[in-house]
């Protein structure tokens, strides 16, 4: 990966930084205002009770998006996927499986691993709600050129690559 020798002035990083987390926090509430306004999607999937109210939104969208992309992941693997503790990472998925939208699935080469999925239930959930995320993403989108949404997406991808090169170190 080339480096780009240019030093920014700490004024310009600390206003990235800035910019990053209002970025962050926005979407962080976006997912979280979707997961309440579509909890009445659950009493129409559920047939019998009503679920308990999701808990850790954006915990619970990185764990069933990481589950819908790819099947039976180990627990640490998911963990490790959605870089959250594996604690939280459980906790979670307890919900996830005491609801019916996950299993725990025994691996057949041993039996001291538990692998997790998403049910039927979990993906139609998953679906439903990114379906919404996406909507809401796509109305901000078009408030900028289609160059800006280009150099946005290239970035936060260039990112990301970048993040999860230092992680695997």
């Amino acid at each position: 990966m080339a480096r780009n020798p240019k030093l920014l002035p700490d004024s310009q990083l600390s206003s990235l930084v800035s910019n990053a987390i209002c970025v962050t926090m926005s979407l962080k509430n976006l997912l979280e205002d979707e997961l309440t306004l579509l909890q009445k999607y659950f009493d129409e999937m559920r047939s019998a009770g009503i679920p308990s109210h999701i808990p850790e939104g954006a915990l619970f969208y990185s764990i069933t998006s990481s589950l819908y992309r790819k099947t039976n992941l180990t627990m640490g693997e998911l963990s490790k996927s959605i870089s959250a503790p594996m604690s939280s990472t459980t906790r979670m998925m307890n919900w996830l499986v005491d609801n019916g939208y996950a299993m725990r699935l025994s691996d057949p080469e041993d039996r001291r691993v538990v692998r997790v999925t998403l049910t039927e239930e979990g993906r139609k959930l998953h679906e439903y709600i990114e379906g919404h995320i996406i909507k809401r993403i796509r109305e901000t989108m078009q408030l900028l050129t289609g160059e800006e949404q280009d150099t946005i997406i290239r970035i936060f991808d260039k990112l990301a690559h970048v993040f999860n090169l230092q992680e695997a170190k």
